[in-house]
């Protein structure tokens, strides 16, 4: 990459072990694409009171490349997932686990290698989906 990762984390403590967690997920996301400009990678609990009492993690990442930002926002407090895991690794895992699906499906299209139906457009329009 050539800006480091960018990690930031508001009303949860910053532990260790989550900056290892993403540290990793990160150095799977390099793997996919040989020019990741950057990344920058927020994880917030919605409300100061960490009780698990529905009280559930945010993930926000995104993902600089050439020509594009990917970006995955997990915010399952505000999307009425009662049954969803509280716990920050696993909201991690589904969060990174988006980005890196996004980030193939871009490397993919910015390559050539996707097929184009006869008549459909390319360029922006065609990527609006990702």
């Amino acid at each position: 990459m050539d800006i480091p990762l960018e990690l930031s984390f508001h009303n949860i403590e910053a532990s260790d072990a989550l900056k290892t967690a993403v540290a990793e997920h990160v150095a799977k996301l390099e793997q996919l694409h040989d020019h990741i400009i950057g990344c920058r990678v927020v994880i917030e609990m919605p409300h100061k009171s960490q009780k698990a009492s529905g009280n559930q993690p945010d993930v926000h990442i995104v993902v600089r490349v050439p020509g594009k930002e990917i970006v995955v926002s997990k915010e399952l407090a505000h999307a009425g997932h009662k049954k969803s895991a509280t716990d920050a690794y696993a909201v991690l895992d589904n969060a990174f686990a988006v980005a890196a699906s996004r980030l193939k499906d871009y490397r993919r299209v910015s390559h050539g290698d996707v097929k184009y139906k006869s008549g459909e457009t390319r360029g922006a329009a065609g990527e609006s989906g990702l």
